[in-house]
């Protein structure tokens, strides 16, 4: 036989990959069909062989596959023609009436086009995840790189900050002892000066003191003629002059400077603690990823704060009941004392505790669905009094939520950075969420299930207090006790 020849059989016989002919005995030929009532695959010549032996009989044949033997259940060994949805997997008829009764069953052929539906959905969602991933992969990798630029940037720039301030600090304690020198130099050189004079009128003193003494001898003696021309020769006799007496400082004139000094210490030290403390909780809160926020009721309450309204703020028109947690606009003023942090123009409050650090969560009652309420923090020097005082919100230094029959606005310096409207929501009782060093604010609706009103994303620069705003005689707030 040629090696053509031998090639062209070597070809009908079987590789790894190919199905065997169940018929073949010793070296398996390929098959080429299998028959879906017999349950086997056959080569070229035993295919011919089974069409001859079941002439007029209705034998499906299909081309043969590697899968071929798992299309018939195991149990009957049936073609495998319906699917339960239930337990989804392919069976065959004789399976429904026994282990997949009264189940949701249905034809391969037509769960199979749903199948590829569903896989096309899944292929083009895993693709868009992917490609989200992917990109949140690069803009991680990018803000790493940004974050560690920035930390040597401000490295850099701190080094200059405390380096200027350690230079300016030398220069004024060069500048103190300078001072301190310059003065001991002038106050003794005026004092020297005054001393030669003092030793000049010692000398002349001493001198006046022996004539004088003389005198007093010839005072002694009999010839009172001869005392009295020898004093009128001495002039100073007639007019006697008064040398004003000098008052020297205690023996420490300086100690006030050096008090002075030490005070200076102190108030720095006392400052950089301070400062020192607001700076370490901004370092602690910078990441290149943001903390989510908390997803549950739950969570939230785990930082729940107890909050007391500040009683000198509060407008003169709005009443304090419920052991101070609650707050009705009234039409007559209620007449508190005067108090320069009571709010005069706007009828609004704030609370006692300054926020920052840690995380913290507070409710409040909003009342009635018709009431106008405004849910604020603001920093502690907003303007309270005269034409320009604004309402929480208008201003650079606060933050707020409006409320007002399903009308929800969220307000910062003087813009709207939310309107929407939703009348069937029930937003009588709302949550706030301060994360002061991640900047992060959230207002959330708490009155049934759980929902996020809205999340405001910014950066907080000292500590912030809650507030509440009312229009319309009675509205009311209530602070709620968690």
């Amino acid at each position: 036989m040629d090696e053509k020849t031998t090639k062209s059989v070597d070809l009908n016989y079987t590789v790894p990959s190919d199905v065997e002919c169940d018929v073949c005995t010793g070296r398996k030929r390929k098959a080429e069909q299998s028959c879906l009532e017999c349950v086997a695959s056959f080569c070229e010549k035993h295919r011919d062989l089974h069409n001859i032996l079941h002439v007029g009989k209705k034998h499906k044949l299909v081309a043969a596959t590697g899968s071929f033997k798992e299309s018939f259940c195991p149990e009957h060994n049936k073609l495998m023609e319906v699917f339960c949805r239930k337990d989804q997997q392919c069976i065959c008829h004789l399976c429904i009436t026994n282990k997949h009764r009264d189940h949701d069953v249905i034809l391969i052929d037509d769960e199979v086009p749903e199948k590829k539906i569903k896989l096309g959905k899944m292929q083009r969602e895993t693709t868009e995840m992917i490609q989200t991933r992917e990109k949140e992969e690069q803009d991680l990798k990018q803000a790493i790189n940004s974050f560690k630029t920035s930390a040597v940037q401000a490295m850099e720039e701190n080094e200059k900050s405390f380096t200027e301030l350690i230079h300016s600090t030398e220069m004024r304690h060069c500048a103190v002892k300078e001072l301190i020198l310059a003065q001991e130099e002038a106050a003794v050189k005026q004092v020297n000066t005054l001393l030669e004079r003092l030793e000049k009128e010692v000398t002349d003193l001493k001198s006046k003191n022996a004539e004088l003494q003389h005198l007093e001898q010839l005072s002694q003696a009999d010839n009172d003629i001869y005392f009295l021309q020898s004093a009128a020769s001495i002039p100073y006799l007639t007019k006697f002059i008064q040398i004003p007496a000098l008052s020297v400082h205690p023996s420490c004139p300086f100690q006030l400077t050096t008090d002075a000094v030490s005070n200076l210490i102190k108030e720095l030290h006392l400052i950089c603690q301070w400062t020192f403390m607001t700076i370490s909780e901004r370092v602690k809160n910078i990441g290149i990823i943001s903390a989510p926020l908390p997803q549950t009721y739950q969570e939230l309450l785990k930082y729940a704060i107890k909050l007391t309204l500040d009683t000198n703020t509060v407008h003169d028109k709005l009443q304090l009941s419920n052991l101070d947690l609650e707050l009705t606009a009234v039409q007559i003023s209620e007449n508190y004392p005067f108090h320069p942090d009571r709010f005069e123009r706007r009828l609004q409050v704030l609370c006692r505790e300054g926020l920052r650090g840690s995380p913290c969560y507070w409710e409040i009652e909003c009342g009635t669905k018709g009431s106008w309420v405004n849910i604020a923090v603001s920093y502690k020097g907003i303007k309270r009094k005269g034409k320009q005082a604004p309402l929480f919100g208008r201003s650079r230094s606060s933050w707020a939520l409006r409320n007002y029959g399903g009308i929800y606005e969220i307000w910062h310096d003087n813009k709207c950075q939310k309107s929407y409207t939703d009348r069937s929501l029930d937003c009588s009782r709302i949550g706030i969420y301060l994360d002061h060093g991640a900047g992060i604010l959230a207002f959330y609706n708490v009155s049934g299930k759980l929902s996020l009103i809205y999340k405001v994303q910014t950066q907080f620069t000292e500590p912030v207090y809650a507030g509440f705003g009312l229009v319309g005689i009675g509205s009311r707030i209530r602070l709620c006790d968690l």
